[in-house]
């Protein structure tokens, strides 16, 4: 037997060898390539597979012809020789210039038994958007070659999403608009090694930041281990990361900062507490409570601020700053940010959970001392020693009264917790050590002397009144008391002063004059046989009636008998008013024109309203 070797050679034209594929081998690739890379990358990848063949079959057809009308016919044959479908319906819509030339396209049409639809069907089920992309990219692909210009296919509706049809819609780039954006970034995506090159890139630069992180944190709790305060804390965010930082109070008031001068920081902060009046919150009455990071550009700043959370609630704020003409400021700083704000609550924390045992026992030793609960005067004075306490010299005593101004009744007693703990931080700073505790639901405070008591009065007044603004607040101020002994007495003074404060927020028990010696004399029994005796028959009165007369007694001797002051006060009519004063005069039997009768009621009156058996 003969063995004849014969030899075939595939004709090869510019390098571009031919190769036959079945729609079930091209299925399993596509299958492969969703699978492998996701639908958005499978995508890219068969609309640049599509249109490169697209490319390549119009170059071959440019061969034959340069009639780009004929070509433009030809699009739909050369399509179906691919088998990528079966049969086409295309409608065209071309304007040209006086010279034939093409100056616009577009055209819509369907594309029946799309291989690429089916085999999608078979191996994925129904999709949520258009499968045909390798059909996409070749009509694009071809009729950008012949065109010269850039032509665009996209797919309106197809049977591999659930449709009845595979239809499209070709126009040029410039008429497309911003609708086919995301489809030319899968055109010009970059492949599959550039990509892997780019995110191993970025998976160093986070790795790397991220190390950057957990060394900051590291250094961070190190600084609190060795009992750091808050101070040491910012330098050591400022010596690691360059970038000013502050922590302020839920006010924005300074703690501490690190990183800028004392002028560049006040400015920097008056510009934040000016903008966040006048651009954000003009019409609230106090800052924001912000519970997550934010940023906040202004003309003159970039800031990063971040709430410091202390047992689950906000008490101050860490910011990153810097002027805005020179902010190096990025978001992943906010990692950095709230780092510090970590590390300061762990030091508030343990600072809050230190003052409240000091400031209890404190308080607790102020109950002791007004219980008269000690052997003798000299173990008062040793144990107020220990807590920080000189009571050997003169001190005064304050009564301190809260009520929310749109409620009638007292406030929870638990709310005394955060006034204690404001006033006495408050007065920490200020460099005074008190006594403050709570009695028959007052605040009650042992002040040493001051240089300037009146000042330290108003000053903490004010400081709660911005701390807590809902509430209204009254204050009672004893005498100088010289002898611990007598806390009780000067107590009295206080809580009287308090009872007398209608009008005023301070009042001071040595400007309540003959009152507050009748009162002080604990000729108490006194006082009242001397108001039944006077005013008995105002007393017979049902409560409510008996309350209304007094209160239009009040007021019209604290007014000197003006009339129409009083009824301003009282918001009546003359009439009315009238009527009132006359029955009072009939019921007592009083000329309440007589300066002398007038004066002895009014003292009468306020000497009750100071022992509190008169509440108007």
């Amino acid at each position: 037997m003969n063995i004849h070797l014969d030899e075939y050679q595939n004709v090869v034209k510019d390098g571009n060898k031919k190769i036959l594929s079945t729609t079930a081998g091209f299925g399993l690739l596509r299958k492969g390539l969703i699978e492998n890379l996701g639908q958005k990358r499978a995508k890219g990848f068969l609309l640049r597979y599509g249109w490169s063949l697209g490319v390549s079959v119009a170059q071959e057809a440019m061969k034959q012809s340069s009639d780009i009308v004929e070509l433009i016919k030809q699009a739909s044959t050369l399509h179906l020789n691919t088998g990528h479908i079966s049969d086409m319906k295309s409608e065209r819509f071309i304007e040209t210039d006086d010279s034939g030339n093409i100056k616009s396209i577009r055209a819509h049409g369907t594309w029946m038994d799309s291989f690429e639809a089916n085999e999608h069907l078979k191996h994925h089920g129904i999709s949520d958007s258009p499968v045909c992309h390798t059909l996409t990219g070749y009509a694009s692909g071809y009729m950008t070659t012949i065109l010269n210009r850039e032509i665009i296919l996209i797919e309106t509706s197809c049977i591999g999403n659930g449709d009845e049809q595979c239809r499209y819609e070709m126009r040029q780039l410039e008429d497309w608009g911003s609708e086919v954006e995301e489809e030319l970034a899968l055109y010009n995506e970059m492949n599959i090694i550039e990509e892997l090159n780019e995110t191993y890139e970025q998976l160093l630069e986070q790795k790397n930041y991220i190390d950057k992180v957990a060394k900051f944190h590291t250094k961070l709790t190190e600084s609190i281990s060795d009992g750091r305060n808050l101070q040491d804390i910012a330098d050591t965010t400022f010596k690691l990361l360059g970038i000013p930082v502050s922590i302020e109070d839920l006010n924005f008031q300074k703690i501490v900062y690190s990183g800028t001068n004392e002028e560049d920081y006040v400015q920097l902060n008056q510009d934040l507490l000016k903008y966040l009046n006048n651009k954000l919150y003009r019409n609230h009455h106090s800052f924001p409570l912000y519970k997550e990071t934010i940023r906040l550009k202004t003309k003159l700043q970039d800031r990063l601020i971040t709430p410091i959370y202390v047992q689950k609630k906000v008490i101050g704020y860490c910011t990153f700053y810097q002027f805005i003409d020179s902010t190096t400021i990025s978001e992943n700083d906010v990692l950095f940010v709230e780092r510090v704000a970590n590390a300061a609550s762990l030091y508030l924390l343990n600072e809050k959970t230190s003052f409240e045992a000091i400031e209890k026992m404190k308080g607790y030793f102020l109950e002791q001392v007004l219980k008269r609960q000690f052997m003798s005067k000299e173990d008062v004075i040793s144990r107020g020693r220990y807590m920080g306490i000189d009571l050997h010299s003169p001190f005064y005593i304050a009564a301190i009264d809260y009520t929310e101004k749109r409620k009638l009744v007292k406030n929870n007693p638990d709310h005394f917790d955060l006034f204690l703990e404001t006033i006495v931080k408050f007065l920490d700073i200020k460099g005074y050590k008190v006594l403050i505790g709570q009695h028959e639901g007052h605040i009650i405070m042992l002040l040493p002397e001051v240089d300037n008591k009146i000042s330290i009065f108003e000053s903490i007044l004010k400081h709660i009144e911005k701390s807590f603004p809902n509430y209204r607040y009254q204050v009672g101020i004893s005498d100088k008391a010289d002898d611990i002994d007598d806390i009780l007495d000067y107590l009295e003074e206080a809580l009287i002063a308090l009872r007398m404060s209608t009008d005023q927020k301070i009042i001071y028990f040595k400007d309540l004059g003959i009152v507050g010696v009748l009162i002080n004399s604990k000729n108490v029994s006194g006082i009242k046989k001397i108001a039944k005796q006077e005013l008995g028959p105002l007393y017979s009165l049902r409560e409510t009636k008996k309350k209304e007369l007094l209160k239009t007694l009040y007021v019209f001797l604290a007014n000197g008998g003006k009339l129409q002051q009083t009824m301003d006060d009282l918001a009546l009519s003359m009439s009315g008013l009238t009527y009132r004063v006359n029955k009072i005069e009939q019921m007592i039997n009083k000329d309440l024109r007589d300066p002398t009768q007038s004066y002895q009621l009014l003292l009468i009156l306020d000497s009750l309203i100071a022992l509190g058996e008169l509440d108007l």
